[in-house]
């Protein structure tokens, strides 16, 4: 008479193969966190980058007049406290008598410093740079901003752009905003 043995429970070579695909799985899932915290912190930084760019872009819109101080100011990287100089506002009788306007305290030149001396401070606290150069092929003026490993200057935004056809360098770390 033939005998058969059952086999009961897991072998061990079946075990250790079961931990080597789950370890696997595990793996492959800690690289996809990997690249999706890296994706996170990119859009964070062009986030940033994007709202600096408008508000800078908007605070020019409101003071048009003063477009070269504000290039100039920015253009310097130099963080001036001594130019946040237009804070308060002197309140001024209007027609009805029931009116009051409220006019800065500072010409749209002092305006322009201050709002640019602001504009970089916010850059700097987030480890960007901002510069205001001519947009590459065209006559308008550009809002550049960069962090790293990217840099820029005023005058040299080739690691930024291409400063032939104005697209962007691959993995450039930048931004690009036509201002006016």
């Amino acid at each position: 008479m033939i005998t058969r043995k059952i086999e009961k429970g897991v072998g061990l070579v079946e075990v250790l193969v079961a931990l080597v695909i789950l370890a696997l799985g595990v793996l492959g899932f800690s690289a996809l966190q990997l690249r999706a915290l890296d994706a996170a912190q990119e859009a964070t930084a062009q986030t940033v980058a994007m709202n600096t760019a408008r508000d800078l872009v908007e605070r020019i819109r409101v003071n048009r007049t003063a477009l070269a101080r504000y290039q100039t100011t920015i253009n310097a990287q130099n963080i001036d406290e001594n130019k946040l100089v237009c804070n308060g506002a002197t309140r001024r009788d209007a027609t009805p008598a029931t009116m009051k306007i409220d006019l800065p305290k500072c010409n749209p030149s002092a305006m322009a410093e201050h709002d640019a001396t602001e504009i970089l401070r916010k850059a700097s606290d987030h480890g960007q740079v901002i510069v205001m150069a001519n947009c590459v092929a065209s006559s308008m003026n550009c809002v550049y901003v960069a962090w790293a490993p990217t840099t820029i200057t005023a005058t040299n935004v080739s690691q930024c752009v291409n400063t032939t056809t104005g697209t962007y360098i691959v993995d450039a770390k930048c931004l690009v905003m036509e201002a006016f």
